[in-house]
Formats: structure tokens, C-alpha cells, sequence
């Protein structure tokens, strides 16, 4: 049997419940339950978002660089940015930029602390 609350972010998505009243373990227990049921059913994003509420950095990392080897570019800096792996979101960036992706370009080096790249970007790219 699902976990209630599972079932909830999955019918009606992760900002229809409040977990703050449960203790860490269990909300990572629902939290990766639910991103794994996401992901299964293509939901990448939404995977992804919970996966980052979770703090699973471990698993954004992996995701990431899966989704990378697949060319899904946007998705995989999706799951870098709640990393901050430094390396990772520049690389990312570069290719969003190749994809003309400039504000996903622009989230992933400010995530990686290069305010600059960032705001160059916002300032010639972004409309």
C-alpha cells in the first residue's frame, strides 16, 4: 500500500503538503518515494524538484549525469543546480548556451557562484 501522502504529491504535486512536522527520516522516506514514482512516469521535472527538496544531492548528481549522456541538457542542469558542484553546472551551462537556453544558462552559473557569467548573460541573452 502507497503512503498516503505519496499518493497526494503525486495527484495534486509536491506544494499540496507541508512535511515540516515530520522527522527528517520520514520525509526523505516520502520524498524519494515520490520522485521515483515521478520519474517512472516521465515526470523528470517534477522528479527532479522533489529530489532537491529531499536534499538528495547524490541522486541529482547520478540523475544529472545520466541525463547528460542522454543529451537532455536542460534536465540534467536541472539536477545540478541544487548541487552546486562547481564544475558540473559550468559544463552545463556552456552546452545550455550552445541549446540557446540563456536563463537556464544564466541559474546554472549563478548556482555555481560565477555572478558574473550569470549577469552577463541575463544582461545580453535573456529578453
Amino acid at each position: 500500500m502507497e503512503h498516503p501522502i505519496v499518493e497526494k504529491i503525486l495527484r495534486d504535486g509536491i506544494n499540496s503538503v507541508n512535511l515540516s512536522m515530520l522527522d527528517e527520516s520520514a520525509r526523505r522516506g516520502i520524498l524519494s518515494d515520490a520522485a521515483e514514482r515521478l520519474y517512472k512516469q516521465n515526470k523528470f521535472a517534477e522528479a527532479i524538484e522533489i529530489m532537491a527538496k529531499a536534499n538528495d544531492i547524490e541522486k541529482l548528481t547520478k540523475l544529472g549525469d545520466l541525463f547528460l549522456s542522454e543529451s537532455k541538457t536542460e534536465l540534467a542542469t536541472l539536477c545540478f543546480i541544487p548541487t552546486k558542484d562547481k564544475q558540473r553546472l559550468s559544463s552545463a551551462a556552456v552546452l545550455c548556451i550552445q541549446a540557446k537556453s540563456y536563463k537556464l544558462a544564466a541559474k546554472a552559473y549563478e548556482a555555481a557562484d560565477n555572478t558574473q557569467m550569470a549577469s552577463f548573460i541575463q544582461q545580453n541573452f535573456v529578453k
